[in-house]
């Protein structure tokens, strides 16, 4: 007598693989998707040729560019004289305002202490078991005024900063001031 094969002598295991269920009829999204008889097209080198041609299209445009248009540079780095105002970059001029407004503990420790904390502490305030944007008014809500702020305060601190940390609207002139 021959050893019967695990999926005969266990309905649940189809070609020695465990199912947990299987349930006639169609599937809740219609019908099932027909493969194409093509075979599939394997990442390598495919897709990855793809992403390199792209990437060496994009780094070509930025070097004609970067040929054809001057920088707005400024004179050579001096050491022993430091711009004024010296800004950080966008993504931390928002910070920067902040430690203008307040004390460095303040600004650099509490806030986004408190910024992280309460990103933390939102999915514990906003107990909706629905995931639509709708129905999380709590979460929306904070997100927004978070954004809102940090990108207003980046706009202040990289736009409208001058000599001394002073207000300078846009297109006002003030470069080579110190």
């Amino acid at each position: 007598m021959s050893t019967p094969r695990p999926d005969q002598e266990n309905p649940e295991i189809i070609g020695g693989q465990r199912v947990l269920g299987v349930v006639p009829g169609k599937p809740p999204g219609g019908d099932r998707k027909v493969l194409d008889e093509q075979e599939p097209v394997m990442v390598w080198p495919h897709l990855l040729v793809r992403h390199g041609v792209a990437a060496l299209v994009v780094i070509g445009i930025v070097l004609v560019l970067a040929i054809f248009f001057d920088a707005p540079l400024r004179e050579i780095a001096n050491p022993t004289l430091t711009p004024n105002p010296e800004k950080a970059p966008w993504y931390f001029a928002a910070l920067q305002e902040l430690l203008s407004m307040f004390h460095p503990l303040v600004a650099g420790v509490l806030v986004p202490g408190a910024i992280i904390l309460g990103l933390a502490a939102l999915p514990y305030m906003d107990r909706s078991t629905r995931i639509e944007p709708r129905f999380r008014k709590v979460a929306v809500a904070t997100f927004t005024i978070f954004m809102v702020v940090w990108i207003i305060l980046t706009i202040i601190g990289f736009a409208f900063r001058g000599p001394n940390w002073g207000w300078v609207w846009p297109w006002q002139e003030w470069y080579g001031e110190l």
